[in-house]
């Protein structure tokens, strides 16, 4: 079975009827400017920022929303996840700082047929 990435057991793909559209590596890289009153800033390295990912996709029909909840439950569980692509690349531990969705063409019983979704994660590091 093809699959974009793994989140602990939640699966990224379009075999499962949820996959994602972007995702967005943030990388810091420590810097940070230290005012001075009579000339320019001076750069120090304040060490480098935990690495964040965003992930967004669209999807569709009670499926989508199943898996949102599926999402959620995770978050819910506040444990840091393995996060692993679709070429076996691990990326390590990650914890889910946010999940976002809007729900549009809703009808008479509450299913959306669209959802627009954003899932926020940040690396773990616990060293």
């Amino acid at each position: 079975m093809r699959q974009q990435m793994v989140l602990g057991d939640f699966i990224f793909g379009l075999s499962r009827g949820f996959a994602y559209s972007s995702l967005i590596r943030t990388s810091d890289g420590g810097w940070s400017d230290l005012a001075i009153i009579a000339s320019k800033s001076q750069s120090r390295q304040s060490g480098q920022k935990l690495e964040k990912l965003t992930f967004s996709g669209m999807a569709m029909y009670a499926i989508g929303m199943q898996r949102l909840d599926e999402l959620r439950a995770l978050q819910n569980a506040r444990a840091p996840l393995p996060l692993v692509d679709g070429i076996g690349r691990n990326w390590g531990l990650w914890r889910i700082n946010s999940v976002t969705e809007t729900q549009s063409n809703v009808i008479d019983d509450g299913t959306a047929m669209l959802m627009a979704w954003t899932m926020e994660l940040e690396e773990f590091v616990n060293a």
